[in-house]
Protein backbone atom coordinates (compact mmCIF):
# COMPACT_ATOMS: atom_id res chain seq x y z
CA UNK A 1 0.00 0.00 0.00
CA UNK A 2 1.21 3.69 -1.38
CA UNK A 3 2.54 6.08 1.70
CA UNK A 4 -0.70 8.09 2.83
CA UNK A 5 -1.66 11.39 1.64
CA UNK A 6 -1.98 13.36 4.97
CA UNK A 7 1.73 13.72 6.00
CA UNK A 8 2.85 16.45 3.61
CA UNK A 9 3.93 16.19 0.61
CA UNK A 10 7.61 16.92 1.26
CA UNK A 11 7.75 13.64 3.56
CA UNK A 12 5.23 12.05 0.81
CA UNK A 13 8.19 12.44 -2.07
CA UNK A 14 10.48 10.83 0.46
CA UNK A 15 7.71 8.41 1.54
CA UNK A 16 6.81 7.45 -2.07
CA UNK A 17 10.72 6.86 -3.19
CA UNK A 18 11.38 4.86 -0.54
CA UNK A 19 8.27 2.36 -1.02
CA UNK A 20 9.31 2.31 -4.70
CA UNK A 21 12.69 1.03 -3.78
CA UNK A 22 11.68 -1.77 -1.25
CA UNK A 23 8.95 -2.87 -3.55
CA UNK A 24 12.05 -3.02 -6.15
CA UNK A 25 14.75 -4.73 -3.63
CA UNK A 26 11.42 -7.62 -2.88
CA UNK A 27 11.14 -8.55 -6.52
CA UNK A 28 14.72 -9.07 -7.05
CA UNK A 29 15.12 -10.87 -3.25
CA UNK A 30 17.55 -8.47 -1.75
CA UNK A 31 15.27 -8.31 1.64
CA UNK A 32 17.70 -6.97 3.41
CA UNK A 33 18.20 -3.84 1.84
CA UNK A 34 14.23 -3.80 1.15
CA UNK A 35 14.06 -3.77 5.13
CA UNK A 36 16.14 -0.80 5.41
CA UNK A 37 13.44 1.32 3.08
CA UNK A 38 11.02 0.24 4.61
CA UNK A 39 12.22 1.12 8.24
CA UNK A 40 12.85 4.61 6.81
CA UNK A 41 9.23 4.32 5.09
CA UNK A 42 7.89 3.66 8.64
CA UNK A 43 8.97 6.37 9.93
CA UNK A 44 8.20 8.98 7.47
CA UNK A 45 4.85 7.36 7.56
CA UNK A 46 3.78 5.59 10.80
CA UNK A 47 -0.10 5.34 10.48
CA UNK A 48 0.09 2.82 7.46
CA UNK A 49 -0.81 -0.46 8.73
CA UNK A 50 -0.12 -2.51 5.92
CA UNK A 51 3.39 -1.08 5.62
CA UNK A 52 4.10 -1.15 9.49
CA UNK A 53 2.97 -5.17 9.33
CA UNK A 54 5.11 -5.90 6.28
CA UNK A 55 8.03 -3.96 7.93
CA UNK A 56 7.57 -5.63 11.46
CA UNK A 57 7.56 -9.37 9.37
CA UNK A 58 10.78 -8.60 7.37
CA UNK A 59 12.65 -7.06 10.90
CA UNK A 60 11.46 -9.92 12.62
CA UNK A 61 12.91 -12.57 10.16
CA UNK A 62 16.22 -10.86 9.29
CA UNK A 63 17.07 -9.17 12.82
CA UNK A 64 15.05 -10.78 15.92
CA UNK A 65 11.42 -10.15 17.16
CA UNK A 66 12.68 -7.17 19.44
CA UNK A 67 13.84 -5.24 16.39
CA UNK A 68 10.46 -5.33 14.81
CA UNK A 69 8.67 -5.02 18.11
CA UNK A 70 10.53 -1.57 18.62
CA UNK A 71 9.86 -0.61 15.15
CA UNK A 72 5.89 -0.64 16.05
CA UNK A 73 6.39 0.56 19.47
CA UNK A 74 8.28 3.89 17.70
CA UNK A 75 5.34 4.14 15.24
CA UNK A 76 2.61 4.21 18.35
CA UNK A 77 4.78 7.15 19.74
CA UNK A 78 4.92 9.45 16.62
CA UNK A 79 0.92 8.75 15.89
CA UNK A 80 -0.32 7.94 19.44
CA UNK A 81 -3.73 9.02 18.47
CA UNK A 82 -3.42 6.61 15.39
CA UNK A 83 -5.12 3.40 16.00
CA UNK A 84 -3.02 1.54 13.28
CA UNK A 85 0.65 1.15 14.97
CA UNK A 86 -0.98 -0.20 17.73
CA UNK A 87 -3.32 -2.46 15.61
CA UNK A 88 0.00 -3.61 13.99
CA UNK A 89 1.96 -4.41 17.28
CA UNK A 90 -1.30 -6.87 18.60
CA UNK A 91 -1.38 -8.65 15.28
CA UNK A 92 2.45 -9.15 15.27
CA UNK A 93 2.56 -10.20 18.85
CA UNK A 94 0.17 -12.74 18.08
CA UNK A 95 1.58 -13.87 15.19
CA UNK A 96 4.77 -13.96 15.94
CA UNK A 97 5.29 -14.13 19.44
CA UNK A 98 2.60 -16.50 20.21
CA UNK A 99 5.09 -18.62 22.41
CA UNK A 100 6.06 -15.69 24.61
CA UNK A 101 3.71 -15.61 27.61
CA UNK A 102 5.05 -12.26 28.41
CA UNK A 103 4.15 -10.93 24.62
CA UNK A 104 0.99 -12.37 25.00
CA UNK A 105 -0.45 -11.00 28.54
CA UNK A 106 0.21 -7.15 26.60
CA UNK A 107 -2.28 -7.89 24.21
CA UNK A 108 -5.65 -7.85 25.73
CA UNK A 109 -4.01 -4.69 27.75
CA UNK A 110 -3.45 -3.07 24.60
CA UNK A 111 -6.90 -3.93 23.04
CA UNK A 112 -8.38 -2.57 25.84
CA UNK A 113 -6.49 1.17 25.41
CA UNK A 114 -7.26 0.94 21.75
CA UNK A 115 -10.76 0.65 23.01
CA UNK A 116 -10.68 3.03 25.21
CA UNK A 117 -9.04 5.96 23.01
CA UNK A 118 -11.74 4.72 19.90
CA UNK A 119 -14.86 3.34 21.12
CA UNK A 120 -16.95 4.49 18.16
CA UNK A 121 -14.26 3.23 15.52
CA UNK A 122 -15.40 -0.04 13.72
CA UNK A 123 -12.64 -0.57 12.88
CA UNK A 124 -10.76 -0.72 15.78
CA UNK A 125 -13.60 -2.36 17.46
CA UNK A 126 -14.29 -5.28 15.11
CA UNK A 127 -10.19 -5.67 15.14
CA UNK A 128 -10.13 -5.82 19.16
CA UNK A 129 -13.08 -8.94 19.11
CA UNK A 130 -12.22 -10.96 16.15
CA UNK A 131 -8.46 -10.58 18.57
CA UNK A 132 -10.17 -11.82 21.60
CA UNK A 133 -11.97 -14.46 19.95
CA UNK A 134 -8.85 -15.70 17.92
CA UNK A 135 -6.93 -16.07 21.54
CA UNK A 136 -9.70 -17.77 23.62
CA UNK A 137 -10.99 -14.60 25.30
CA UNK A 138 -15.04 -15.29 23.76
CA UNK A 139 -16.32 -13.45 26.73
CA UNK A 140 -14.10 -10.20 26.11
CA UNK A 141 -14.85 -10.60 23.17
CA UNK A 142 -18.86 -10.60 24.03
CA UNK A 143 -18.70 -7.61 26.23
CA UNK A 144 -16.85 -5.75 23.68
CA UNK A 145 -20.43 -6.80 20.70
CA UNK A 146 -22.81 -5.80 23.91
CA UNK A 147 -21.46 -2.96 25.00
CA UNK A 148 -20.55 -0.95 21.30
CA UNK A 149 -22.60 1.93 20.34
CA UNK A 150 -22.05 4.29 17.72
CA UNK A 151 -23.56 6.92 19.57
CA UNK A 152 -24.65 9.83 17.49
CA UNK A 153 -22.56 8.78 14.37
CA UNK A 154 -24.60 5.95 13.72
CA UNK A 155 -24.27 4.46 10.00
CA UNK A 156 -25.03 1.72 8.41
CA UNK A 157 -21.57 0.60 7.66
CA UNK A 158 -20.84 0.68 11.56
CA UNK A 159 -23.78 -1.48 11.77
CA UNK A 160 -22.46 -3.92 9.41
CA UNK A 161 -18.93 -4.13 10.45
CA UNK A 162 -20.40 -5.27 13.92
CA UNK A 163 -22.63 -7.89 12.52
CA UNK A 164 -19.89 -9.10 10.64
CA UNK A 165 -18.37 -9.72 13.95
CA UNK A 166 -21.18 -10.42 15.50
CA UNK A 167 -21.10 -13.85 13.13
CA UNK A 168 -17.70 -14.87 14.60
CA UNK A 169 -19.03 -14.52 17.93
CA UNK A 170 -22.02 -15.83 17.76
CA UNK A 171 -21.80 -18.77 14.73
CA UNK A 172 -25.00 -19.80 12.97
CA UNK A 173 -23.74 -22.85 11.71
CA UNK A 174 -23.97 -24.48 15.17
CA UNK A 175 -27.66 -26.11 14.81
CA UNK A 176 -28.25 -26.37 18.67
CA UNK A 177 -27.95 -22.61 19.19
CA UNK A 178 -29.04 -21.35 15.40
CA UNK A 179 -31.94 -19.38 16.90
CA UNK A 180 -30.47 -17.70 19.49
CA UNK A 181 -27.15 -17.10 17.51
CA UNK A 182 -29.39 -15.59 14.75
CA UNK A 183 -31.56 -13.43 17.01
CA UNK A 184 -28.32 -11.88 18.00
CA UNK A 185 -26.84 -11.37 15.08
CA UNK A 186 -29.59 -10.48 13.20
CA UNK A 187 -29.73 -7.03 16.01
CA UNK A 188 -26.93 -5.39 14.06
CA UNK A 189 -28.15 -6.38 10.39
CA UNK A 190 -31.59 -4.63 11.32
CA UNK A 191 -30.18 -1.22 12.93
CA UNK A 192 -27.96 -1.81 9.90
CA UNK A 193 -31.47 -1.10 7.67
CA UNK A 194 -32.78 1.53 10.24
CA UNK A 195 -29.54 3.40 9.86
CA UNK A 196 -29.18 3.50 6.16
CA UNK A 197 -29.88 6.30 3.90
CA UNK A 198 -33.23 6.88 2.45
CA UNK A 199 -33.22 6.30 -1.39
CA UNK A 200 -30.82 4.76 -3.52
CA UNK A 201 -28.32 6.03 -1.42
CA UNK A 202 -28.83 3.49 0.97
CA UNK A 203 -29.05 0.45 -1.21
CA UNK A 204 -26.01 -0.72 -0.83
CA UNK A 205 -26.26 -1.06 2.68
CA UNK A 206 -30.06 -2.78 2.61
CA UNK A 207 -27.94 -5.30 -0.57
CA UNK A 208 -25.34 -6.47 2.40
CA UNK A 209 -28.36 -7.33 4.78
CA UNK A 210 -30.24 -8.87 1.90
CA UNK A 211 -27.04 -11.23 1.38
CA UNK A 212 -26.29 -11.91 4.47
CA UNK A 213 -30.02 -13.10 5.03
CA UNK A 214 -29.92 -15.64 1.86
CA UNK A 215 -26.39 -16.70 3.13
CA UNK A 216 -27.73 -17.50 6.65
CA UNK A 217 -30.85 -19.21 4.68
CA UNK A 218 -33.45 -16.50 6.18
CA UNK A 219 -35.46 -16.36 2.54
CA UNK A 220 -38.41 -14.68 3.33
CA UNK A 221 -36.51 -11.70 4.68
CA UNK A 222 -34.30 -11.93 1.66
CA UNK A 223 -36.91 -12.05 -0.73
CA UNK A 224 -38.57 -9.45 0.80
CA UNK A 225 -35.71 -6.53 1.12
CA UNK A 226 -34.74 -7.76 -2.88
CA UNK A 227 -37.74 -7.18 -3.98
CA UNK A 228 -38.50 -3.58 -2.65
CA UNK A 229 -34.88 -2.77 -3.92
CA UNK A 230 -35.60 -4.10 -7.26
CA UNK A 231 -39.11 -2.61 -7.80
CA UNK A 232 -38.78 0.49 -5.85
CA UNK A 233 -35.39 1.33 -7.22
CA UNK A 234 -34.71 -1.21 -9.87
CA UNK A 235 -31.42 -2.26 -7.96
CA UNK A 236 -30.00 -5.22 -10.36
CA UNK A 237 -27.72 -6.70 -8.18
CA UNK A 238 -31.15 -7.56 -5.69
CA UNK A 239 -32.58 -8.36 -9.26
CA UNK A 240 -29.92 -11.26 -9.29
CA UNK A 241 -30.62 -12.68 -6.24
CA UNK A 242 -34.25 -12.55 -6.37
CA UNK A 243 -34.02 -14.59 -9.57
CA UNK A 244 -31.74 -17.27 -7.94
CA UNK A 245 -34.27 -16.95 -4.87
CA UNK A 246 -36.97 -17.86 -7.45
CA UNK A 247 -35.07 -20.31 -9.15
CA UNK A 248 -34.38 -22.08 -5.70
CA UNK A 249 -37.62 -22.45 -4.68
CA UNK A 250 -39.19 -23.48 -8.04
CA UNK A 251 -40.90 -20.60 -8.86
CA UNK A 252 -39.79 -20.89 -12.80
CA UNK A 253 -42.38 -17.91 -14.24
CA UNK A 254 -41.46 -15.67 -10.97
CA UNK A 255 -37.60 -16.71 -12.00
CA UNK A 256 -37.97 -15.92 -15.80
CA UNK A 257 -39.79 -12.45 -15.26
CA UNK A 258 -37.24 -11.52 -12.95
CA UNK A 259 -34.06 -12.52 -15.25
CA UNK A 260 -35.81 -10.80 -18.04
CA UNK A 261 -35.88 -7.33 -16.00
CA UNK A 262 -32.06 -8.14 -15.96
CA UNK A 263 -31.33 -8.05 -19.48
CA UNK A 264 -33.77 -5.73 -20.15
CA UNK A 265 -31.50 -3.56 -17.33
CA UNK A 266 -28.17 -5.15 -18.48
CA UNK A 267 -27.99 -6.12 -21.99
CA UNK A 268 -24.40 -5.91 -22.34
CA UNK A 269 -24.36 -8.81 -19.29
CA UNK A 270 -23.18 -12.15 -20.82
CA UNK A 271 -24.01 -13.90 -18.14
CA UNK A 272 -27.22 -13.37 -17.80
CA UNK A 273 -27.96 -13.23 -21.32
CA UNK A 274 -26.47 -16.46 -21.37
CA UNK A 275 -28.77 -17.93 -18.06
CA UNK A 276 -31.48 -16.17 -20.34
CA UNK A 277 -31.42 -17.95 -23.07
CA UNK A 278 -30.78 -21.47 -20.97
CA UNK A 279 -34.41 -20.57 -19.69
CA UNK A 280 -35.55 -20.19 -23.02
CA UNK A 281 -33.95 -23.41 -24.11
CA UNK A 282 -35.11 -24.94 -21.61
CA UNK A 283 -38.87 -24.49 -21.99
CA UNK A 284 -38.28 -25.05 -25.57
CA UNK A 285 -39.28 -21.94 -26.18
CA UNK A 286 -36.56 -21.71 -29.04
CA UNK A 287 -37.13 -18.54 -31.37
CA UNK A 288 -36.57 -16.97 -27.81
CA UNK A 289 -33.42 -18.25 -26.86
CA UNK A 290 -32.03 -17.46 -29.88
CA UNK A 291 -31.15 -14.02 -29.94
CA UNK A 292 -30.05 -13.92 -26.52
CA UNK A 293 -27.38 -16.77 -27.06
CA UNK A 294 -26.75 -14.88 -30.26
CA UNK A 295 -25.74 -11.56 -28.23
CA UNK A 296 -23.59 -13.18 -25.99
CA UNK A 297 -21.94 -14.60 -28.63
CA UNK A 298 -21.56 -11.41 -29.85
CA UNK A 299 -20.59 -9.54 -26.88
CA UNK A 300 -18.54 -12.29 -25.16
CA UNK A 301 -17.31 -14.47 -28.05
CA UNK A 302 -18.43 -17.96 -28.08
CA UNK A 303 -16.86 -21.59 -28.69
CA UNK A 304 -17.83 -24.07 -30.61
CA UNK A 305 -20.15 -25.57 -28.00
CA UNK A 306 -22.21 -22.14 -27.96
CA UNK A 307 -22.33 -22.27 -31.97
CA UNK A 308 -23.51 -25.72 -31.78
CA UNK A 309 -25.97 -24.75 -29.37
CA UNK A 310 -26.83 -21.87 -31.45
CA UNK A 311 -27.66 -24.58 -34.56
CA UNK A 312 -29.51 -26.33 -32.51
CA UNK A 313 -31.86 -23.71 -31.26
CA UNK A 314 -32.38 -22.07 -35.27
CA UNK A 315 -32.81 -25.89 -36.14
CA UNK A 316 -35.71 -25.97 -33.72
CA UNK A 317 -36.58 -23.09 -34.26
CA UNK A 318 -37.11 -24.00 -37.81
CA UNK A 319 -35.53 -21.05 -39.07
CA UNK A 320 -33.67 -22.58 -41.46
CA UNK A 321 -32.33 -19.49 -43.62
CA UNK A 322 -30.94 -18.26 -40.84
CA UNK A 323 -29.17 -21.40 -39.89
CA UNK A 324 -27.76 -21.82 -43.29
CA UNK A 325 -26.12 -18.41 -42.79
CA UNK A 326 -24.76 -19.27 -39.79
CA UNK A 327 -23.07 -22.11 -40.92
CA UNK A 328 -21.45 -20.45 -44.38
CA UNK A 329 -19.92 -18.68 -40.86
CA UNK A 330 -18.88 -21.64 -38.32
CA UNK A 331 -17.68 -24.29 -41.55
CA UNK A 332 -14.99 -21.26 -41.35
CA UNK A 333 -14.48 -20.72 -38.13
CA UNK A 334 -14.10 -24.64 -37.34
CA UNK A 335 -13.55 -25.79 -40.53
CA UNK A 336 -12.52 -29.69 -38.83
CA UNK A 337 -15.83 -29.96 -37.38
CA UNK A 338 -18.60 -31.39 -39.42
CA UNK A 339 -21.55 -30.92 -37.25
CA UNK A 340 -21.99 -27.51 -38.64
CA UNK A 341 -22.25 -29.39 -42.24
CA UNK A 342 -24.71 -31.92 -40.24
CA UNK A 343 -26.75 -28.79 -39.14
CA UNK A 344 -26.55 -27.16 -42.79
CA UNK A 345 -28.11 -30.29 -44.43
CA UNK A 346 -30.74 -30.55 -41.71
CA UNK A 347 -31.45 -27.25 -43.04
CA UNK A 348 -31.13 -27.63 -46.25
CA UNK A 349 -33.56 -30.55 -45.92
CA UNK A 350 -36.23 -28.78 -44.13
CA UNK A 351 -36.38 -26.22 -47.37
CA UNK A 352 -36.16 -29.04 -49.95
CA UNK A 353 -32.53 -28.10 -51.58
CA UNK A 354 -31.91 -32.11 -51.47
CA UNK A 355 -29.17 -32.14 -53.63
CA UNK A 356 -27.53 -29.25 -51.50
CA UNK A 357 -28.31 -31.15 -48.40
CA UNK A 358 -26.72 -34.43 -49.73
CA UNK A 359 -23.43 -32.37 -50.15
CA UNK A 360 -23.39 -30.97 -46.76
CA UNK A 361 -24.15 -34.71 -45.70
CA UNK A 362 -21.22 -36.02 -47.62
CA UNK A 363 -18.86 -33.43 -46.70
CA UNK A 364 -19.68 -34.01 -42.79
CA UNK A 365 -19.09 -37.91 -43.32
CA UNK A 366 -15.60 -37.42 -45.30
CA UNK A 367 -14.58 -35.22 -42.10
CA UNK A 368 -15.73 -36.79 -39.61
CA UNK A 369 -14.08 -40.04 -40.93
CA UNK A 370 -10.73 -38.33 -41.01
CA UNK A 371 -11.02 -36.43 -37.94
CA UNK A 372 -13.99 -37.25 -35.84
CA UNK A 373 -14.65 -40.93 -36.27
CA UNK A 374 -17.13 -40.87 -33.30
CA UNK A 375 -18.96 -39.03 -35.07
CA UNK A 376 -19.54 -40.91 -37.60
CA UNK A 377 -22.19 -43.78 -35.98
CA UNK A 378 -25.54 -44.85 -36.55
CA UNK A 379 -27.47 -42.49 -35.83
CA UNK A 380 -25.43 -39.80 -38.57
CA UNK A 381 -26.11 -43.01 -41.23
CA UNK A 382 -29.32 -42.97 -40.62
CA UNK A 383 -29.68 -39.18 -41.00
CA UNK A 384 -27.16 -39.59 -44.36
CA UNK A 385 -29.86 -42.23 -45.58
CA UNK A 386 -33.15 -39.83 -44.60
CA UNK A 387 -31.35 -37.45 -46.47
CA UNK A 388 -30.85 -39.24 -49.83
CA UNK A 389 -34.10 -40.96 -49.39
CA UNK A 390 -35.61 -37.52 -49.59
CA UNK A 391 -33.80 -35.95 -52.50
CA UNK A 392 -34.91 -39.78 -54.64
CA UNK A 393 -31.18 -41.36 -54.52
CA UNK A 394 -33.02 -44.78 -52.98
CA UNK A 395 -29.76 -47.16 -53.57
CA UNK A 396 -27.67 -44.74 -51.76
CA UNK A 397 -30.31 -44.42 -48.85
CA UNK A 398 -30.63 -48.29 -48.64
CA UNK A 399 -26.65 -48.07 -47.76
CA UNK A 400 -27.08 -46.00 -45.52
CA UNK A 401 -29.59 -47.28 -43.64
CA UNK A 402 -28.07 -50.34 -43.82
CA UNK A 403 -24.50 -49.32 -42.21
CA UNK A 404 -26.54 -47.11 -39.73
CA UNK A 405 -27.77 -50.97 -38.64
CA UNK A 406 -24.26 -52.15 -38.59
CA UNK A 407 -23.30 -49.66 -36.43
CA UNK A 408 -26.01 -49.57 -34.02
CA UNK A 409 -25.22 -51.17 -30.68
CA UNK A 410 -26.89 -53.65 -29.33
CA UNK A 411 -28.54 -51.58 -26.38
CA UNK A 412 -29.92 -49.40 -28.34
CA UNK A 413 -33.15 -51.14 -29.45
CA UNK A 414 -34.94 -48.47 -30.51
CA UNK A 415 -33.18 -46.60 -32.89
CA UNK A 416 -32.63 -50.38 -34.49
CA UNK A 417 -35.75 -51.47 -34.91
CA UNK A 418 -36.65 -47.94 -36.49
CA UNK A 419 -33.78 -47.87 -39.00
CA UNK A 420 -35.13 -51.11 -40.09
CA UNK A 421 -38.61 -50.05 -40.01
CA UNK A 422 -37.85 -46.97 -42.12
CA UNK A 423 -35.62 -49.25 -44.73
CA UNK A 424 -38.20 -51.73 -44.73
CA UNK A 425 -40.91 -49.38 -45.29
CA UNK A 426 -38.88 -47.72 -48.31
CA UNK A 427 -38.69 -50.89 -50.23
CA UNK A 428 -42.26 -51.59 -49.54
CA UNK A 429 -42.72 -48.12 -51.41
CA UNK A 430 -40.73 -48.79 -54.12
CA UNK A 431 -41.69 -52.33 -54.59
CA UNK A 432 -38.37 -53.85 -54.51
CA UNK A 433 -36.60 -56.30 -52.33
CA UNK A 434 -39.96 -56.97 -50.93
CA UNK A 435 -38.78 -60.54 -48.91
CA UNK A 436 -35.60 -58.74 -47.31
CA UNK A 437 -37.83 -55.68 -46.55
CA UNK A 438 -40.54 -58.38 -44.75
CA UNK A 439 -37.54 -59.44 -42.82
CA UNK A 440 -36.46 -55.69 -41.23
CA UNK A 441 -40.24 -55.05 -40.46
CA UNK A 442 -40.56 -59.03 -38.61
CA UNK A 443 -37.37 -58.09 -36.87
CA UNK A 444 -38.63 -54.49 -35.57
CA UNK A 445 -41.85 -55.83 -34.45
CA UNK A 446 -39.44 -58.40 -32.35
CA UNK A 447 -37.50 -55.52 -31.37
CA UNK A 448 -40.14 -53.64 -29.95
CA UNK A 449 -43.64 -55.31 -30.07
CA UNK A 450 -46.51 -53.22 -29.76
CA UNK A 451 -45.48 -50.13 -31.78
CA UNK A 452 -48.17 -49.69 -34.28
CA UNK A 453 -46.03 -47.56 -37.11
CA UNK A 454 -44.37 -51.10 -36.78
CA UNK A 455 -47.40 -53.37 -36.97
CA UNK A 456 -48.64 -51.14 -39.72
CA UNK A 457 -45.70 -51.95 -41.95
CA UNK A 458 -46.08 -55.77 -40.96
CA UNK A 459 -49.79 -55.36 -42.36
CA UNK A 460 -48.99 -53.19 -45.31
CA UNK A 461 -46.15 -55.64 -46.67
CA UNK A 462 -48.89 -58.25 -46.27
CA UNK A 463 -50.72 -56.27 -48.70
CA UNK A 464 -48.00 -55.56 -51.00
CA UNK A 465 -47.45 -59.59 -51.16
CA UNK A 466 -51.62 -59.53 -52.27
CA UNK A 467 -51.60 -61.26 -48.96
CA UNK A 468 -54.92 -59.00 -47.64
CA UNK A 469 -56.32 -61.26 -45.58
CA UNK A 470 -53.70 -60.90 -43.37
CA UNK A 471 -53.07 -57.52 -44.16
CA UNK A 472 -56.13 -56.77 -42.45
CA UNK A 473 -55.32 -58.49 -39.43
CA UNK A 474 -52.42 -56.47 -38.34
CA UNK A 475 -53.28 -53.63 -39.95
CA UNK A 476 -56.41 -53.86 -37.42
CA UNK A 477 -54.19 -54.24 -34.93
CA UNK A 478 -52.28 -51.53 -35.89
CA UNK A 479 -55.61 -49.43 -34.95
CA UNK A 480 -56.63 -51.07 -31.89
CA UNK A 481 -52.74 -50.10 -30.62
CA UNK A 482 -53.69 -46.16 -31.59
CA UNK A 483 -55.68 -45.40 -28.16
CA UNK A 484 -56.26 -41.55 -29.81
CA UNK A 485 -55.39 -41.23 -33.53
CA UNK A 486 -53.80 -38.08 -34.58
CA UNK A 487 -53.41 -36.39 -38.12
CA UNK A 488 -49.92 -38.33 -38.40
CA UNK A 489 -51.86 -41.90 -37.96
CA UNK A 490 -54.08 -40.96 -41.33
CA UNK A 491 -51.83 -43.21 -43.06
CA UNK A 492 -52.41 -46.56 -40.97
CA UNK A 493 -56.27 -46.35 -41.29
CA UNK A 494 -56.08 -45.36 -45.27
CA UNK A 495 -53.99 -48.93 -45.49
CA UNK A 496 -56.85 -50.61 -43.66
CA UNK A 497 -59.01 -49.01 -46.21
CA UNK A 498 -56.78 -49.88 -48.96
CA UNK A 499 -56.78 -53.94 -47.89
CA UNK A 500 -60.29 -54.09 -47.23
CA UNK A 501 -61.36 -52.56 -50.80
CA UNK A 502 -58.80 -54.88 -52.64
CA UNK A 503 -61.03 -57.88 -50.26
CA UNK A 504 -64.51 -56.25 -51.84
CA UNK A 505 -65.52 -54.93 -48.52
CA UNK A 506 -66.41 -51.41 -49.85
CA UNK A 507 -68.58 -50.63 -46.77
CA UNK A 508 -65.79 -50.84 -44.46
CA UNK A 509 -63.12 -49.58 -46.89
CA UNK A 510 -65.00 -46.07 -47.18
CA UNK A 511 -65.40 -46.20 -43.31
CA UNK A 512 -61.58 -46.42 -43.19
CA UNK A 513 -61.66 -43.90 -45.62
CA UNK A 514 -63.61 -41.20 -44.03
CA UNK A 515 -62.30 -41.67 -40.74
CA UNK A 516 -58.59 -40.97 -42.06
CA UNK A 517 -59.72 -38.01 -43.69
CA UNK A 518 -61.68 -36.67 -40.86
CA UNK A 519 -58.24 -36.68 -39.00
CA UNK A 520 -57.42 -34.06 -41.08
CA UNK A 521 -54.25 -35.39 -42.68
CA UNK A 522 -51.72 -32.40 -44.39
CA UNK A 523 -49.47 -34.79 -46.55
CA UNK A 524 -51.40 -33.70 -50.13
CA UNK A 525 -50.13 -37.41 -51.50
CA UNK A 526 -52.31 -39.03 -48.42
CA UNK A 527 -55.04 -36.77 -49.07
CA UNK A 528 -55.10 -37.96 -52.71
CA UNK A 529 -54.85 -41.54 -51.77
CA UNK A 530 -57.49 -41.33 -49.55
CA UNK A 531 -59.80 -39.48 -51.78
CA UNK A 532 -59.33 -41.74 -54.52
CA UNK A 533 -59.93 -44.17 -52.39
CA UNK A 534 -63.46 -42.91 -51.58
CA UNK A 535 -64.32 -42.67 -55.39
CA UNK A 536 -63.47 -46.63 -55.37
CA UNK A 537 -66.51 -47.45 -52.62
CA UNK A 538 -69.17 -45.91 -54.96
Amino acid sequence: MPPARDIGLERRAAALAHYAAAQQLEKEGKMRDALRHYTALVELDPGNLAILQRTAELASQYQDAASAIRILEAAIAARPQDPAPTMALVRFLATYAATDAAAMERIPRLLDGLCKAHPRNAEVLTFSILQHLAQGRREAAVKLLEQASPGSAASAEWWLALGRAAQEVWPLGQAEMREEHTRRVNFYYERALSAAEAGSEGDSARLDVAQYFVLTNQLDAARKLCWDLAEKHGNLQARKILFRLFQAEGQSEEALRQLEKIVETAPMDVEQRRLLAQAYQERQEWARAVPHLEAAIQIGGGDVADYQTLGQMLLQSQLYERLIELCERTVRLFPDNPIFHIHAAFALRSLQRWEKAIAAMERAAALAESGQAELVNHRFFFQFGLTLERGGRHEEAARMFEKAITLTPKDEIEDAANTMNYLGYMWLEQGVHLEKAGELIQKANELQPGNAAYVDSLGWWYYKKGDYAHAIVELERALALLKQPESEDAEIIEHLGQAYLKLGDKEKARQMFERALSLGPTDATLRSRIEHGLKETR
